[in-house]
Protein backbone atom coordinates (compact mmCIF):
# COMPACT_ATOMS: atom_id res chain seq x y z
CA UNK A 1 0.00 0.00 0.00
CA UNK A 2 2.86 2.35 0.85
CA UNK A 3 4.44 1.68 -2.54
CA UNK A 4 1.19 2.54 -4.29
CA UNK A 5 0.87 5.88 -2.44
CA UNK A 6 4.52 6.76 -3.13
CA UNK A 7 4.06 5.93 -6.83
CA UNK A 8 0.94 8.11 -7.06
CA UNK A 9 2.68 11.04 -5.37
CA UNK A 10 5.68 10.71 -7.68
CA UNK A 11 3.50 10.62 -10.79
CA UNK A 12 1.41 13.60 -9.76
CA UNK A 13 4.46 15.58 -8.65
CA UNK A 14 6.27 14.92 -11.90
CA UNK A 15 3.19 15.89 -13.92
CA UNK A 16 2.85 19.13 -12.00
CA UNK A 17 6.47 20.12 -12.69
CA UNK A 18 6.12 19.22 -16.35
CA UNK A 19 3.54 21.95 -16.95
CA UNK A 20 4.48 24.73 -19.41
CA UNK A 21 5.65 27.77 -17.44
CA UNK A 22 5.30 31.41 -18.41
CA UNK A 23 8.82 32.32 -17.35
CA UNK A 24 9.71 35.31 -15.24
CA UNK A 25 8.74 38.94 -15.74
CA UNK A 26 12.26 39.72 -16.98
CA UNK A 27 12.38 36.66 -19.30
CA UNK A 28 8.86 35.62 -20.30
CA UNK A 29 8.29 32.32 -22.05
CA UNK A 30 7.47 32.50 -25.77
CA UNK A 31 3.98 31.19 -25.04
CA UNK A 32 3.29 33.88 -22.38
CA UNK A 33 0.71 36.52 -23.33
CA UNK A 34 2.10 39.87 -24.40
CA UNK A 35 1.40 43.06 -22.47
CA UNK A 36 -1.10 44.04 -25.20
CA UNK A 37 -2.93 40.72 -24.83
CA UNK A 38 -2.77 40.85 -21.04
CA UNK A 39 -4.00 44.45 -20.66
CA UNK A 40 -6.32 44.42 -23.65
CA UNK A 41 -6.54 47.03 -26.39
CA UNK A 42 -6.18 50.65 -25.32
CA UNK A 43 -8.25 53.61 -26.52
CA UNK A 44 -6.09 56.14 -24.72
CA UNK A 45 -8.97 57.05 -22.36
CA UNK A 46 -9.27 56.14 -18.69
CA UNK A 47 -12.56 54.71 -17.40
CA UNK A 48 -12.81 57.32 -14.63
CA UNK A 49 -12.79 60.04 -17.32
CA UNK A 50 -15.33 58.36 -19.58
CA UNK A 51 -18.01 57.50 -16.96
CA UNK A 52 -18.89 61.05 -15.85
CA UNK A 53 -18.81 62.30 -19.45
CA UNK A 54 -21.30 59.62 -20.51
CA UNK A 55 -23.54 60.43 -17.54
CA UNK A 56 -23.52 64.17 -18.26
CA UNK A 57 -24.20 63.62 -21.96
CA UNK A 58 -27.10 61.30 -21.16
CA UNK A 59 -28.59 63.88 -18.79
CA UNK A 60 -28.33 66.59 -21.46
CA UNK A 61 -30.08 64.37 -24.00
CA UNK A 62 -32.87 63.55 -21.55
CA UNK A 63 -33.16 67.20 -20.63
CA UNK A 64 -31.89 67.13 -17.06
CA UNK A 65 -29.75 70.15 -16.22
CA UNK A 66 -26.53 69.12 -14.50
CA UNK A 67 -25.26 72.58 -13.76
CA UNK A 68 -23.70 73.51 -10.44
CA UNK A 69 -26.46 76.06 -9.88
CA UNK A 70 -29.11 73.34 -9.97
CA UNK A 71 -27.10 71.16 -7.58
CA UNK A 72 -26.73 74.10 -5.18
CA UNK A 73 -30.46 74.82 -5.44
CA UNK A 74 -31.24 71.19 -4.61
CA UNK A 75 -29.02 71.37 -1.53
CA UNK A 76 -30.63 74.59 -0.36
CA UNK A 77 -34.18 73.28 -0.80
CA UNK A 78 -33.49 70.35 1.48
CA UNK A 79 -33.50 67.55 -1.07
CA UNK A 80 -31.61 65.26 1.28
CA UNK A 81 -32.02 61.58 1.81
CA UNK A 82 -32.44 60.84 5.51
CA UNK A 83 -31.56 57.19 4.92
CA UNK A 84 -28.05 58.33 3.94
CA UNK A 85 -27.61 60.48 7.06
CA UNK A 86 -25.01 59.98 9.77
CA UNK A 87 -25.87 60.50 13.42
CA UNK A 88 -24.08 61.69 16.53
CA UNK A 89 -24.83 62.77 20.07
CA UNK A 90 -23.28 65.69 21.93
CA UNK A 91 -23.95 68.83 23.92
CA UNK A 92 -24.17 72.33 22.51
CA UNK A 93 -20.87 74.04 23.23
CA UNK A 94 -21.37 77.07 20.97
CA UNK A 95 -23.51 78.44 18.17
CA UNK A 96 -22.61 81.09 15.67
CA UNK A 97 -24.75 82.32 12.76
CA UNK A 98 -25.67 79.15 10.85
CA UNK A 99 -23.35 76.79 12.74
CA UNK A 100 -23.81 74.71 15.88
CA UNK A 101 -20.82 73.11 17.59
CA UNK A 102 -21.41 69.94 19.61
CA UNK A 103 -18.99 68.70 22.26
CA UNK A 104 -18.80 64.90 22.32
CA UNK A 105 -17.80 62.44 25.02
CA UNK A 106 -14.40 60.91 25.72
CA UNK A 107 -11.66 61.93 23.31
CA UNK A 108 -13.92 62.51 20.30
CA UNK A 109 -13.42 65.91 18.64
CA UNK A 110 -16.11 68.58 18.56
CA UNK A 111 -18.54 68.43 15.64
CA UNK A 112 -19.35 71.63 13.79
CA UNK A 113 -22.65 71.35 11.91
CA UNK A 114 -24.07 73.83 9.41
CA UNK A 115 -27.74 74.61 10.01
CA UNK A 116 -29.93 75.44 7.03
CA UNK A 117 -33.52 76.67 6.78
CA UNK A 118 -34.64 73.08 6.06
CA UNK A 119 -32.95 71.66 9.16
CA UNK A 120 -35.52 70.30 11.63
CA UNK A 121 -34.66 71.68 15.07
CA UNK A 122 -36.58 70.65 18.19
CA UNK A 123 -36.05 71.43 21.86
CA UNK A 124 -37.92 69.18 24.30
CA UNK A 125 -40.22 68.11 21.46
CA UNK A 126 -41.12 71.65 20.32
CA UNK A 127 -39.97 73.12 17.02
CA UNK A 128 -37.51 76.00 17.54
CA UNK A 129 -34.82 77.90 15.67
CA UNK A 130 -31.23 76.71 16.08
CA UNK A 131 -30.40 80.00 17.80
CA UNK A 132 -32.82 79.03 20.61
CA UNK A 133 -30.76 75.97 21.60
CA UNK A 134 -29.19 76.65 25.01
CA UNK A 135 -25.55 75.82 25.67
CA UNK A 136 -25.26 72.52 27.47
CA UNK A 137 -28.37 71.06 25.80
CA UNK A 138 -27.99 67.39 24.82
CA UNK A 139 -28.47 66.97 21.07
CA UNK A 140 -29.04 63.95 18.86
CA UNK A 141 -28.10 65.09 15.36
CA UNK A 142 -28.56 63.62 11.91
CA UNK A 143 -26.26 65.11 9.30
CA UNK A 144 -24.81 64.61 5.84
CA UNK A 145 -21.49 65.54 4.31
CA UNK A 146 -21.41 68.15 1.57
CA UNK A 147 -17.84 68.35 0.43
CA UNK A 148 -15.88 69.17 3.58
CA UNK A 149 -18.95 70.53 5.42
CA UNK A 150 -21.27 68.64 7.77
CA UNK A 151 -24.84 69.81 7.18
CA UNK A 152 -27.46 69.11 9.86
CA UNK A 153 -30.68 67.50 8.69
CA UNK A 154 -32.19 67.21 12.14
CA UNK A 155 -31.26 68.41 15.64
CA UNK A 156 -33.26 66.93 18.54
CA UNK A 157 -32.29 68.67 21.76
CA UNK A 158 -33.25 68.29 25.39
CA UNK A 159 -32.77 71.14 27.83
CA UNK A 160 -29.82 70.90 30.20
CA UNK A 161 -30.64 69.78 33.73
CA UNK A 162 -30.55 72.63 36.23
Amino acid sequence: MKKLIVAAVMCLGTAAFAQDTTGTPQHPAPSAPSAQQHNGPSTGWQAQDVGPAIGNTAKKVVGTDTSKEQADAANKTGVWKEKDAYSLTGTVSSKHNDNVTLARTDTLPEAKLKVRDQTKVTLDGKTVKASALPEGATVRAKFQLEGSDSVALELRATSPKQ
